[in-house]
């Protein structure tokens, strides 16, 4: 009998560049979706050293100003821990912007239901209730940088940090660990870090542990490298096993299918694991510029086409979801550090029944059975 396959994921930490411009664009996101619920965000944010480019389009009623954009963008790097003790310092960061913060008008706003680009979207559920039905090593490498967040905070190491795990037959194989530090670094407290981290997801073997094994990590952040929002995707969504479709959420407006489709389609596979209908499943919509409900729908239940009708009565359309989902409510920067399906939220709860909202069209079936 051939061996089980050596599975593999990564995770960063909330201060990692590519993560804090994330959160900047959700906590832009948010602010806009707060002001009015038919905000329309498409934004990106790139970060280098003590450097922040902020572009794109904010289209609120009133509008937003250039004084919110740019504290919310000082706030995101103080929440993932940067300040004078971890540079940059927020007070000290140039924000530069270009974007349009313009009053969202009428004609705009009748539009909100209907697609305005292409995507694809793809939701999956499947494995064990305990990995929040994700796949082991992605649920694995998410708790450890959690874990990794929180041991590093009291022992004095910095915001930025990366984990590698590898398991097998659900076991823990391997854990790799980067961890930003102070020059002349004390190697026992980077190492009592490390037990601590693979303590939390059952590795006791530190013989399989690495920590730092690229040499010091004592220029990190975005001294260390460049940061972009929406680069993150595998991690965001479920790790190198699953497609992920293509889009970023982050920076994006929750009636955008990019992120309104991912998350309700990620809804509709874990209600078919919870209908008994598979133990695996995956619920793929493609759409088109114009579409209000997806133009394609594919289901697969363990690796086989199904017809999307044994879900039950299901609308995917952009308005059905964003309000049946609550997304006017849900504050995506809670989320952007990576936790889009590893934390409770309104589409990972159990299905609501899904009724056909007034002037959708249904749901095309798959082909299948």
């Amino acid at each position: 009998m051939s061996p089980s396959p050596l599975r593999f994921a990564e995770a960063v930490l909330p201060g990692h560049p590519d993560k804090l411009c994330d959160r900047a664009a959700d906590l832009l996101v948010d602010a806009a979706c707060a002001r009015d619920p038919l905000a329309l965000v498409g934004v990106e944010v790139a970060l280098h050293r003590e450097t922040v480019f902020v572009s794109g389009c904010i289209s609120t009623d009133p509008p937003l100003d250039a004084g919110e954009v740019d504290a919310l963008v000082r706030r995101a790097f103080a929440d993932a821990g940067y300040g004078p003790d971890w540079s940059p310092d927020p007070a000290r960061l140039r924000v530069v912007t270009d974007l349009r913060l313009e009053r969202l008008d009428d004609d705009l706003r009748a539009l909100r239901h209907i697609s305005d680009d292409q995507a694809v979207c793809v939701g999956w559920a499947g494995g064990r209730a305990a990995d929040r039905h994700l796949p082991r090593a992605h649920r694995l490498a998410w708790l450890a940088a959690r874990a990794l967040d929180r041991a590093r905070r009291p022992a004095g190491f910095g915001p930025d940090g990366k984990v590698l795990v590898s398991e097998r037959d659900g076991e823990v194989e391997g854990l790799s660990i980067s961890l930003h530090h102070h020059p002349r670094v004390d190697r026992r407290a980077l190492w009592r870090v490390a037990a601590e981290v693979a303590g939390a997801i059952g590795l006791s073997d530190l013989d399989r542990v690495a920590i730092n094994a690229g040499g010091d990590f004592d220029v990190g952040g975005p001294h260390g490298d460049n940061g972009l929002s929406g680069k993150k995707l595998v991690f965001d969504a479920y790790g190198p096993e699953v497609p992920i479709g293509g889009g970023a959420w982050s920076g994006k407006d929750p009636h955008k299918v990019d992120r309104v489709g991912a998350l309700r389609a990620r809804q509709g596979a874990l209600r078919a694991l919870r209908l008994g209908l598979a133990r695996e499943a995956r619920l793929t919509l493609a759409w088109r510029p114009g579409d209000a409900a997806p133009s394609e729908v594919e289901l697969r239940l363990d690796g086989e086409p199904a017809p999307v009708r044994l879900l039950g009565p299901l609308d995917l359309s952009i308005a059905a979801s964003h309000r049946e989902l609550g997304l006017a409510r849900v504050r995506f920067a809670e989320h952007a550090d990576g936790g889009w399906f590893q934390r409770p939220a309104p589409w990972e709860g159990p299905a609501p029944r899904l009724d056909r909202g007034e002037g959708s069209r249904p749901s095309p079936p798959a082909a299948g059975p």
